[in-house]
């Protein structure tokens, strides 16, 4: 008050204080991340070099105990040494990204194994959940078995 007189704009400083704040938190907050990635500097998607390399000569080397250990076997176990060699191959060609049209197959089918192995792993949790809605289970045979199957989701999250 101003010689007993009330503040008379008092209501526009405050619709300009509240729009100052509003433009300078929600309008540039939300615009950053577009202006950031086209200047750039937003940082490479994918894996680098390094990583890359860390990769490719990991699995290279589980390969090769792979194929080791699989001459150390009776007949018996070579379907689950062929089966875990063949993953491991795709896996590799999905991280060099380079072979051409051998390396782009392996990677094909090795995501069609994801997701395959993903489908497998959901139908498996309906029929429990069914069967435990129908009462020919427990609930603790349910948690028993939804808990390997959150084990066995949780593989697939571990690709390259």
């Amino acid at each position: 008050m101003i010689h007993g007189q009330p503040f008379g704009v008092r209501n526009l400083i405050i619709f300009l204080t509240f729009s100052v704040i509003l433009v300078t938190l929600v309008l540039q907050g939300l615009t950053l991340p577009s202006v950031i990635r086209a200047l750039g500097l937003a940082g490479k998607k994918g894996m680098e070099p390094e990583e890359r390399y860390a990769r490719q000569l990991a699995l290279k080397e589980a390969l090769a105990y792979l194929e080791a250990s699989k001459q150390d076997k009776s007949e018996a176990y070579a379907h689950a040494y062929d089966d875990l060699i063949d993953r491991y191959e795709h896996r590799a060609a999905a991280v060099s990204g380079e072979g051409g049209e051998r390396a782009a197959t392996k990677a094909e089918v090795y995501h069609e194994l994801v997701r395959a192995s993903r489908g497998a792993v959901e139908a498996e949790r309906r029929t429990i959940i069914r069967l435990r809605d129908q009462g020919l289970i427990s609930d603790d045979v349910q948690r028993r078995v939804e808990r390997e199957l959150d084990l066995e989701e949780t593989r697939f999250d571990l690709r390259p």
